[in-house]
């Protein structure tokens, strides 16, 4: 059996709240409160906070050490300020002996944050969280591309290798090198092949490769799209998410082709969760939508596409 999901959100009973311009620590309370300490009628997911420091808005958590692999993960204030609309900084790591020092840190992402992004969603297990910064003013699920809602993944792979020392990392779309923006085109709703950061040996070693995220040949990116599957006749085609190198040419620590190697293997594995479809649709319509298929309910994620669907029953 996999690790149940919960799905967190603003307008559950007790969750705590985002002011209309968002600060830094309002947006590091709502993290908190779903990943360790819970709210209202939800508990939280199992996480701990391993280190913090109030007083520069930083802050890092680790996920179970039991259930997933004890990863860690650091959120903090873009210039140490509490500024209302200020972007946060995030870096995964396999560990961590403090604030601002990491083992095999993961390249730098930047959770986005502004005015229009005071409602949250926060879809996660004790092993990893999807992390969605709700534009509050549009209710559809196409979101031109002047929206920066960034849906993003933090947390362990489902590796295809089973002592995977180093699977905890951050997930997103057209994700190179250490990020000092955003834009909608980073959102996992995007789709498609691109970037995905860097990632390290699956025995530990300090050898990163740069790696992409890739949502099948037969997933699709189609804008506005207000069609539906049901209209259309058309049965749904979910095809898990994988992350692999972006090129097989990379060797590995020991020089050999990543093709060859289980120390930085090429296909490293499964976002958990995630789904491309062959269909893009339901632009018009009102979010959340979700369906269910084979006994598990799917979120369809929103944005400029809308072919990225999320199960929200069970992971891994």
């Amino acid at each position: 059996m996999g690790l149940p999901v919960t799905v967190y959100r603003w307008d559950d009973a007790g969750a705590p709240q985002l002011s209309t311009n968002p600060t830094p620590t309002e947006i590091i309370a709502v993290i908190k409160a779903c990943l360790v300490t819970g709210y209202g009628a939800k508990a939280g997911l199992g996480w701990s906070v391993a280190f913090e420091n109030v007083g520069t808005n930083k802050v890092a958590f680790r996920n179970s050490t039991f259930e997933g692999s004890g990863g860690y993960v650091q959120f903090w204030s873009t210039d140490g300020s509490n500024t209302a609309g200020k972007p946060l900084y995030i870096r995964a790591a396999s560990a961590m002996s403090s604030l601002d020092n990491f083992i095999h840190p993961s390249s730098r992402f930047l959770h986005y944050n502004s005015s229009a992004n005071n409602q949250w969603v926060i879809i996660g297990t004790s092993a990893s969280v999807y992390i969605i910064p709700k534009i509050s003013v549009i209710n559809t699920n196409y979101l031109s591309s002047g929206y920066n809602e960034v849906s993003y993944f933090i947390g362990d792979l489902d590796s295809n290798y089973a002592n995977d020392v180093t699977r905890f990392t951050i997930c997103a779309c057209n994700f190179s090198g250490e990020m000092t923006g955003v834009n909608y085109s980073n959102s996992l709703s995007y789709g498609g092949s691109s970037a995905c950061g860097i990632m390290y040996g699956v025995d530990g070693n300090v050898k990163s490769n740069t790696h992409s995220i890739n949502f099948g040949d037969v997933s699709v990116q189609q804008v506005n799209s207000n069609y539906t599957l049901e209209e259309q006749s058309i049965n749904p085609v979910l095809t898990p998410v994988h992350i692999l190198m972006t090129t097989k040419s990379s060797t590995d620590i020991d020089g050999l082709s990543c093709v060859f190697s289980n120390k930085n293997p090429w296909y490293r594995g499964l976002v958990p969760g995630l789904y491309g479809m062959q269909f893009c649709g339901y632009g018009s319509q009102e979010w959340p939508l979700e369906r269910t298929w084979n006994g598990a309910t799917y979120l369809l994620l929103r944005g400029y596409f809308n072919g990225t669907w999320l199960n929200i029953t069970e992971w891994y």
